[in-house]
């Protein structure tokens, strides 16, 4: 039932969602498919853009959504399913949230959708599944914390880790390059992508953390709406250096499209976070 409206043709998926519901009959079988993932959609969008980047992060580990009657059949809910690994992070006070956006986005487009849950997905299962079972045990899938299922088509996935997108994984390249080539064995750096978290007040997914000569640092991507989120970056960034971070810098979303700049904000992070005190 749920991303049915995925099927609708080419011509019509320009649309904002808005135009392609209008352009549903009250019968359409897809009309559903289609609220649930604008809801989703729209939900995700302005955490986003409301400097959320933690929860926002958490809707894309979303794979499946759909819209299911409660139990007194008297209305529809929002039903939210993820990975078991992912599903831990999904805390109560999460849903509070979610449902509180679920809400907003409902009543300014008249969906009558006021209520979230989420759960596990069922895996794809089938005769082979002791197969399966041993390959889970062995680690064969992405290996973050959040351990997430990239949705196809587009995976950005390397040494059994998951990126969110490419610029995630150009910046991991090259801090591999110089864990593996540039440093000296005795004294190299680890790398963690996307590693989940908690700091004082707030859990946390920073795009990279990185050890170095017995330091402990952070390197985040700036986004396109980055400056408009600066008072809250500071903010966040003060209670990093509170919680025993000795060096955080950023990225800017330009240095991801010139190799040689990029190479020199790695090379600047790792330099200063070797100095760090």
């Amino acid at each position: 039932m749920s991303n049915d409206f995925a099927r609708t043709p080419a011509s019509s998926r320009s649309l904002s969602y808005e135009e392609m519901l209008r352009e549903m009959g009250p019968a359409d079988e897809r009309k559903d498919a289609l609220v649930a993932e604008m809801l989703v959609a729209y939900m995700s969008v302005l955490l986003a853009r409301r400097g959320d980047a933690v929860t926002a992060r958490l809707m894309l580990q979303v794979e499946r959504w759909m819209l299911e009657w409660d139990e007194d059949g008297r209305e529809q809910d929002l039903v939210l399913e993820v990975d078991p690994a992912n599903k831990p992070h999904f805390t109560d006070e999460l849903v509070e949230k979610l449902k509180g956006l679920c809400r907003e986005v409902s009543n300014r487009f008249n969906l009558g959708v006021s209520w979230v849950w989420v759960r596990e997905t069922l895996p794809v299962v089938g005769p082979g599944w002791r197969e399966l079972i041993q390959s889970e045990l062995h680690g064969e899938r992405p290996t973050n914390q959040a351990r997430r299922l990239q949705p196809a088509p587009r995976r950005w996935l390397e040494d059994n880790l998951a990126f969110t997108n490419e610029g995630e994984q150009r910046v991991y390249r090259l801090l591999k390059q110089r864990q593996e080539s540039t440093l000296p064995a005795e004294e190299t750096i680890a790398i963690f992508p996307l590693p989940n978290g908690r700091i004082a007040q707030r859990t946390w997914e920073p795009d990279f953390l990185v050890t170095y000569k017995g330091r402990a640092g952070v390197l985040e991507i700036d986004g396109p709406h980055h400056n408009a989120r600066r008072a809250l970056d500071v903010t966040r960034e003060h209670l990093m250096r509170d919680s025993g971070i000795a060096y955080i810098d950023r990225v800017p979303v330009e240095a991801l499209e010139n190799r040689v700049e990029l190479e020199r904000v790695i090379d600047r992070f790792l330099r200063r976070l070797a100095e760090a005190r």
